[in-house]
């Protein structure tokens, strides 16, 4: 029986270790909560009551354990983990070590956009406060973020000198390197751009995009479907550039994506990569609309199954015949969490709810309090879809208030979902 370690129970986490339990693997889950808070660790075969951050004691333990495969979600931190410890105890791993580096790295990431010619965002060097003609360079507004940084976190949009100084402070405090990136704010609309890699060989997939729920900070990305338009115009435009790019870097096995953003004149710019599933995905919802599972593609990665290049996905063609949807729920102001209501009845058949706090949890505004992902045959379906979520569920502060940013822009969904499913 082959054996899974699960570092952390990041998104997704749940059907991770379901599907591995699915195919006779034994599972474990690692990290330092409390089991009666960890629902993933409670599925799981086994579990350890070690932080991910213990890297000598956790090898330790994999070897007294005859462990075959390591395993995370979308944690940068324990990728990182996962990269040391497959190296440490020569195992497989489903990350190109090789090219992690540029998609841990955002400014590395942006060198090699220039070398290969894919279009990015004007960047500015960070101001030297002794120094008025480099602050004067600077044009706003302007995006503030670390290198290292990921989910948002440390990034600030900033106006004026005052909060670019401020939105420096925030980014050094979420960077472990203090490396910190300026770029010229964009607004545009977003894609996420997935491409699976088997031989060296690298296939771009599909692409999915995000809407905003107007009057909320542009970074808040509140639904995300798997039906983007404007694909062919990425793949004329981008996408040759973005292939030369991966395999430069070094993408021999597994999966990546690139997130661009299109802004109003019609221009593209790579805004970073991964070599990990998105936060809005899951495998069995895609496989609906897809026809493939990116989590079975990873496992058997991280199993040291090797695909071949007549195992790649085909790129999904339009119309579309249905779309893996994605709600974000975030907080719209700062509070403790009294209740969370109505998601009991939700068809876990239909609604795959995934909850990131829990009742007594403090919440800072704009923090994701939830995730729900569900299949949606078209625009109008995904909108019932919302309507419905937004009238049964609710998240509630010790005030009585409403913690919940809701997506109520229905129309958007249908204007930017026209012409590209299957009605």
């Amino acid at each position: 029986m082959k054996k899974l370690l699960m570092l952390g129970a990041p998104f997704s986490s749940m059907e991770i270790v379901q599907k591995a339990k699915g195919r006779g693997w034994y599972t474990i889950v690692t990290d330092n909560r409390p089991l009666v808070v960890s629902p993933v660790k409670q599925a799981a075969d086994d579990y350890w009551n070690i932080s991910t951050a213990e890297t000598e004691l956790l090898e330790e333990k994999c070897r007294e354990e005859g462990i075959d495969a390591i395993f995370t979600g979308v944690s940068e931190f324990n990728l990182d983990r996962v990269l040391m410890m497959t190296r440490d105890l020569d195992l497989p791993c489903y990350i190109d070590e090789e090219a992690w580096k540029f998609a841990r790295n955002k400014y590395l990431f942006k060198e090699k956009c220039l070398e290969k010619g894919v279009p990015v965002v004007q960047s500015y060097p960070i101001p030297d406060s002794n120094d008025e003609s480099s602050w004067s360079q600077i044009k706003y507004p302007v995006v503030v973020k670390p290198v290292d940084g990921t989910g948002n976190a440390g990034l600030s949009i900033c106006n004026n000198r005052e909060e670019l100084l401020d939105g420096l402070r925030k980014a050094r405090e979420f960077s472990p390197n203090q490396k910190i990136i300026i770029e010229r704010y964009v607004i545009g609309d977003e894609t996420w751009n997935y491409y699976f890699v088997a031989e060296g060989q690298i296939r771009y997939v599909y692409s999915g995009r995000v809407f905003r729920q107007p009057g909320y900070p542009t970074f808040l990305y509140s639904f995300g479907t798997t039906a983007a338009g404007g694909v062919d115009e990425y793949l004329s435009k981008v996408n040759p550039q973005c292939l030369e790019l991966l395999s430069d870097v070094g993408c021999k096995e597994g999966t990546a994506w690139i997130q661009c953003i299109k802004d109003e004149e019609g221009n593209y710019y790579a805004l970073e990569m991964a070599l990990r599933m998105s936060a809005d995905t899951t495998g069995d919802t895609l496989e609906k609309c897809l026809g493939f599972n990116t989590v079975d593609w990873m496992l058997d990665t991280a199993l040291g199954v090797r695909h071949s290049a007549d195992m790649l996905p085909q790129q999904v063609e339009r119309p579309y015949t249905g779309a893996h949807c994605v709600y974000f729920l975030f907080a719209n102001h700062s509070g403790r969490v009294e209740l969370m209501r109505g998601f009991d009845r939700l068809d876990p058949n239909l609604y795959h709810v995934e909850p990131i706090v829990r009742v007594g949890d403090h919440v800072s505004q704009y923090r994701l309090m939830t995730k729900i992902t569900f299949f949606a045959r078209n625009a109008e379906d995904m909108c019932q879809s919302l309507q419905y979520l937004n009238e049964t569920i609710e998240i509630v502060d010790t005030d009585a208030e409403s913690l919940v940013i809701r997506f109520t822009d229905y129309d958007e969904v249908r204007r930017g979902h026209r012409g590209l499913m299957r009605e």
